[in-house]
Order: structure tokens, then sequence, then C-alpha cells
């Protein structure tokens, strides 16, 4: 009992802050609406009743949350270890197009055809992000460099096959999409009123696990340490290289899974650009920055980030408010999170120095 009080303390310190800068970006909203004419009250109560309130748009809501707690997740365990991972994006689009292709080429019955996908696709997003620890350790490469060009190489890729050699042509032979998966490979859906599915069980599954691999275990102890301070990890018997490259790999492969989700739970094929447009990536990085990569708080922020973006539809079709204001919201408490994450790296990097310095004058 006092272990869960103690734990419950812990998690009210992580999240004051987020919580605090949410109703500063409410409050900056706020402003931009009552510019526009509108009440704000109104605005608020209106968006959050279309996103939260009624099983369709609660439904709507988790469905689009599902990637962006996976995303969150990914990150998190990147950063957590002090990589600085901004391609979860690429690996996304990695891994859910080689599931996809997979699914629609390889001929097995649904039942080995679904689980193969899934391993498949994790396993190209995890080796996308195992490449930028392997350039950083024989070259001294920059991870943030690495990862966000990635990004790009990554869309380009899965672009020209789904433009060309893996576009299907059975439609109208215009649009930009791969061939639909089987029926039999699609998860789980628990309604056909809404698009709700097996995806958000996953997403919950991920968060779980990984809190408990990020506190149960070595590797997430020597993750995390690493993340906390690398000298002290490494004087402590931690292999850096190893953690960095086993990191990695993890973020891409849980990264790869989001794209998976998407595909199999709801669109059913590859459409180019579908995860670039979404933002998937980019609201989930935000997600983990407001929730200071908490697990649990990456969870209840993708949800509610995701309750914005689709009550910002519905605003928009309502009022004069465009669907931006939800992005204004979701920037200014970023940018207010963020800042005290960027104190934090900065004090941290000036320690490493001083130490590195220290070292080097006791060598002399």
């Amino acid at each position: 009992m006092d272990k869960l009080k103690n734990y419950g303390k812990q998690f009210g310190k992580v999240m004051a802050q987020p919580v605090a800068a949410t109703l500063i970006g409410l409050l900056v909203g706020a402003v931009f609406i009552l510019v526009s004419n509108e009440n704000p009250i109104e605005i608020y109560m209106n968006m959050f009743a279309k996103s939260f309130f009624g099983s369709y748009y609660l439904a709507q809501t988790l469905t689009r949350a599902t990637p962006i707690i996976i995303c969150g997740i990914a990150t998190a365990a990147a950063w957590r270890a002090g990589y600085i991972n901004i391609g979860v994006e690429g690996q996304m689009i990695i891994g859910a197009f080689t599931a996809t292709a997979i699914a629609i080429y390889v001929p097995l019955p649904g039942f080995l055809l679904l689980p193969l996908s899934i391993l498949a696709g994790m396993i190209a997003g995890g080796l996308y992000a195992a490449l930028v620890a392997v350039l950083n350790m024989k070259f001294q490469s920059s991870i943030v460099i690495c990862t966000l060009m990635l990004n790009y190489v990554a869309s380009y890729i899965a672009s020209y096959l789904v433009t060309y050699p893996l576009r299907d042509r059975s439609g109208d032979g215009l649009s930009l999409v791969t061939k639909t998966i089987s029926e039999d490979t699609h998860f789980l859906q628990f309604s056909s009123e809404n698009t709700l599915n097996m995806g958000i069980v996953v997403a919950v599954a991920i968060t779980i696990l990984f809190f408990y691999m990020e506190r149960k275990t070595v590797f997430g102890y020597e993750s995390k340490m690493t993340g906390l301070n690398s000298l002290f990890a490494k004087y402590g018997g931690v292999f850096e290289k190893k953690v960095m490259m086993k990191t990695m790999a993890l973020s891409g492969a849980i990264a790869a899974l989001a794209g998976i989700c998407e595909i199999f739970g709801y669109k059913y094929r590859y459409t180019d650009g579908m995860f670039t447009s979404a933002s998937y990536a980019w609201t989930g990085l935000m997600a983990a920055l407001i929730a200071g990569l908490h697990p649990v708080g990456i969870l209840a922020s993708s949800i509610f980030l995701a309750g914005l973006q689709v009550g910002g539809q519905a605003i928009q079709r309502s009022s004069s408010i465009p669907l931006q204001m939800a992005t204004v919201i979701q920037s200014t408490i970023t940018l207010f999170v963020s800042a005290k994450l960027g104190i934090t790296f900065i004090k941290k990097r000036k320690l490493e120095t001083e130490h590195s310095k220290e070292k080097g004058d006791a060598a002399v």
C-alpha cells in the first residue's frame, strides 16, 4: 500500500507541470477564440463533447490515439536512454510498408500471415533504427540528424514502391495505394458502427510492457542509467554501444507497430504519404514530451491530443474556428513542457563537459 502511495506521489509530481502547461495551452487557445468572435467556453464544450462524450466520438478519439500512443512509447524508449530519436515517422513507414507487402504477397492463411506480417514489420523498423546506432558508432554521426534525414529516405522509398511496382491499378488507376490486405488479416473490430479495433488493446499492452521493462529488467535499468548519466553508467559496467543498439532497435520496432496497427486495424492498405500527412509520429513526440516520457502519462496525453484533433475537426464544421486551433493548443503545451526538458538537457551536457575537462586535467 505504501509502495502504491509513493508511486502515486511520484506520478503526481511528474504530471504537475504537464497539467499546468495544458491549462496554459487552453488559455492561449481561448484568446485566439475570443479574437475570432466566438465564445471559448462554448467552443471547448463542443470540442470535448465531440471527442470524449458519446460512444461514437470516444471510439473515433481512441482510434486516432492508437498510433499516437505507440509512437509516444517509441520516442520515450530512445529518449529515456539519452538517444534523441526523431525518426519515428520513418521507422513507422518502413515497418508498416513491409508488413503490408508481406500481407498482400505472401500466400499463407490469415492465422499465420498476420503474426508473420507483424513480426517482419517490427524487424524492419528495428533494423532501420539500429542503422543509426551503427552510423554513430562507426562515424560518430549525430543521432538527431540521421534519424531526421532517414524519415525522408523512408518516405521516398515507400512512395516509389507504391507509385510503381506495388501500386494497385485495379481501381481508377490514379490513386497511389497498394492492394488491400486480405480480410482474414484484419484486426478485430469491436463494433460495426465505429472504427475502434484491437489496435487500442495493443497500444495499452505496449504501454504496460514498457512500464514493466524499464522498472523490472536489467536492460531497462541500463537504458535508464545511460540516459540519466552516461559516464556513471559506463563506470558501473554498462556497455554503452550494446545499450545504444538494443535501445534504438526497440524504439524502431515499437514505431513500426504503430503503423501496423493503423493499417491492419483501420486503413487495410498503404497509401502514399498516409503517415506524413497524419503526423502521428510528431504528435506522439508531443505526447511523450508533455508526459515527461512517463509511459502512463504518454497514454493519457496521447488520448487528450487525439481528442483535440477529433474535436478540432468537429468545431471547424460548426463554427468559424479553424482546425489549426487544436495545433496551436498542442504546440503551446509542448513549448512550456519542452522548456524544462531543454534546461535539464543543457545542465546534463554542462556537467559531462566539466567532468571530461577535469579528467583531462588530471591526466596532464
